[in-house]
């Protein structure tokens, strides 16, 4: 196993987040080989079909690897491979289609598909000039265009992914350091004033002492520096409660970033003040759950969060342009679905002329003049 490892390291360099799909890819070459079992070589022919062979496999795995501007050299080198080996074996044709499944590689989208047409271009400008029958050229350009296309959608996937966990990461880590902020000056604003007074009182309770003031004075006022710290206690608690629980603007937070790495504008409109932090809670997840989802399926440009209160009726609307294909919901619909249940609201998805997810539910009454509420907040990226 360690053998294979390492070998896959040096196909592969470290760093290069490609997976083991690598080699499943080379299972097109079965018809290249099934070819030369069927119509066999020899002599000098076979001696450049196998070299052919070894240049081309050379060529595959360093082209994982290699800077976008080598690229279009190595697409070039494959192709010309093809060319070569046509002359010689009719199976040859596959090589046009790992040129054409190379344009994938390209980061942005504009060259991959100008990559793709032209390696389409000069296999149907090579089947004319070599006048190559129809069995010659049209698999070769129908599996260029299918393995071209999804290689360059895989692409655009595992970009996004990529960028989307980056983003998170960082925008984890500012929500960390927001976080430590507003409780340092929760911390600040609570103890400052509190403890001021407690050391004035004990200050106090002490030169009551030596003066020989009465012992129920000086009991009340050390029973008034108790109280103070048992209700300054609690205030602190109730401060770094939600320290370990998801907010609304540490989502936004990791959202800005997310979005913005993923070329999507961000429109935020939140009619909320602020929100009980249970609810808030699974707000935030829910909507963290909608925008990740947003970022790797939709091909959106935009995408809105919009939460709105009237008297005790919420409303949270996350819409994008793009659409769902698919009636069965998968685990992502389904756990957003589970938590606006659990908070007594319900969910609906609307697809026309676009995306909406529209989540209904109702606070209660006491919500109103609770304590235990956070100020919430409008984000907009372009």
């Amino acid at each position: 196993m360690n053998l294979l490892l390492k070998i896959h390291h040096f196909l592969i360099p470290k760093g290069q987040d490609i997976g083991y799909s690598v080699y499943s890819n080379l299972l097109v070459l079965s018809l290249f080989f099934g070819n030369l079992y069927l119509s066999p070589v020899h002599g000098v022919e076979l001696a450049i079909v196998v070299s052919g062979f070894f240049t081309f496999l050379v060529l595959y795995f360093r082209a994982f690897s290699v800077q976008e501007n080598e690229l279009p050299f190595y697409i070039a080198a494959i192709f010309l491979i093809g060319i070569g080996l046509s002359e010689i074996t009719f199976g040859a044709n596959v090589f046009f289609v790992y040129a054409a499944a190379f344009s994938g590689e390209f980061y942005h989208k504009r060259k991959a598909f100008l990559s793709l047409l032209l390696v389409l271009a000069f296999t149907a400008l090579y089947a004319v000039i070599a006048d190559k029958s129809s069995y010659f050229w049209i698999p070769a350009i129908f599996m260029s265009i299918t393995l071209g296309l999804l290689n360059i959608h895989h692409s655009e996937v595992l970009k996004k992914n990529k960028a989307l966990k980056q983003s998170q990461q960082e925008a984890k880590q500012l929500a960390k350091i927001a976080e430590r902020e507003r409780i340092s000056r929760d911390l600040h604003d609570l103890l400052g004033h509190s403890l001021s007074v407690i050391t004035l009182k004990s200050e106090l309770s002490s030169k009551m002492i030596d003066k020989g003031i009465s012992l129920e004075k000086i009991k009340t006022e050390i029973k008034s520096v108790e109280e103070l710290s048992r209700k300054t206690l609690a205030q602190v608690r109730d401060a770094v409660k939600g320290y370990n629980v998801a907010t609304i603007n540490g989502e936004l937070l990791q959202i800005k970033v997310a979005t913005q790495a993923a070329k999507i504008e961000l429109i935020v409109n939140i009619e909320v003040e602020s929100l009980p932090i249970k609810f808030e809670s699974e707000l935030a997840l829910i909507i963290r759950e909608a925008i990740t989802n947003v970022i790797r399926h939709a091909e959106t440009e935009k995408v809105w969060i919009d939460l709105k209160q009237v008297a005790t009726h919420l409303t949270l609307t996350i819409s994008d342009q793009g659409q769902i294909i698919t009636k069965n919901e998968q685990s992502g619909m389904q756990n957003m679905r589970t938590r606006i249940d659990q908070l007594g609201g319900k969910m609906a998805v609307k697809n026309t002329p676009n995306t909406q997810l529209i989540f209904t539910l109702t606070l209660p009454e006491q919500s109103k003049t609770s304590d235990v509420k956070t100020t919430l907040m409008n984000v907009t990226n372009g």
